[in-house]
């Protein structure tokens, strides 16, 4: 099993001195619509740890619900993103972006979900030809009006029926809308990526969110993928240690 922190590509060094495997930047630091791609990726080529994670996919000013879908700037921004990402070592991208997805007032939820459907076929053909899979991340309902449960994740994903698009499951999106972890049971043969906080998005370890029984149900569904911490940080150096040294733990008394 992998470890890794979601954090920008400068903070690197301390991901690494305190014993990470990965670090998981936003595919929005890769500057998607900056044609200066050289000076963008230096940083990453020259990391201490891989980024074969990327999550904050699509920004909000590229909508992919509503009435205003522009598709053809939609492909043009996924040929971009993905092709950088793919660029720097990644394997994977999140489709969280809740403010990209949200469904405008008025509209039509099941038009929407169609809509979501559409980008994430589009977003899993150009991932085919770099290599890289999209993971649906569900996002609790203050965060997103659409796809706030690992269930109807699953059910997205189900229904693109692409081999490049997967599913997500996000403990700290979960306990915030009170989703059972029996989710994780159910849909375990679709998730392919993890994230972590502890209660209120603190650093795991700090809170009270359900650990046990998460990781049980990750093991029972012979989940094998990475684990991302994705928490506020008071102390980033100070913190990032234990974090890690407690998931690591957690995650071998569970099996």
């Amino acid at each position: 099993m992998q470890f890794g922190i979601c954090l920008p590509i400068a903070d690197a060094g301390i991901a690494h001195a305190a014993g990470f495997d990965f670090v998981e930047p936003t595919v929005r630091s890769l500057s998607p619509l900056d044609p200066d791609f050289d000076a963008i990726r230096a940083p990453f080529d020259s990391a201490p740890l891989p980024t074969p994670v990327f999550n904050v996919f699509v920004p909000s000013e590229v909508p992919v619900t509503g009435p205003n879908v522009d598709w053809e700037r939609v492909e043009s921004y996924l040929e971009a993103a993905i092709g950088r990402v793919a660029a720097v070592g990644g394997e994977k991208i999140v489709f969280g972006s809740g403010g990209a997805r949200n469904v405008p007032d008025g509209f039509d939820k099941e038009e929407a979900f169609m809509q979501l459907v559409r980008f994430l076929r589009l977003a899993g053909n150009v991932a085919v030809r770099n290599g890289v899979t999209i993971v649906i991340e569900p996002l609790n309902s203050r965060d997103s009006n659409i796809i706030t449960s690992v269930a109807e994740g699953m059910e997205l994903a189900r229904e693109t029926a692409h081999l490049r698009v997967r599913l997500l499951a996000d403990l700290y999106h979960m306990m915030e809308d009170d989703e059972t972890l029996e989710n994780i049971t159910t849909c375990a043969a679709w998730i392919e990526h993890v994230h972590v906080a502890d209660t209120h998005r603190v650093a795991p370890g700090e809170g009270s969110y359900p650990y046990e029984e998460f990781f049980r149900r990750l093991h029972k569904g012979g989940y094998s993928g990475r684990i991302s911490i994705e928490c506020r940080w008071d102390d980033l150096a100070a913190q990032a240690g234990p974090a890690g040294e407690y998931l690591r733990r957690m995650w071998d008394e569970t099996k």
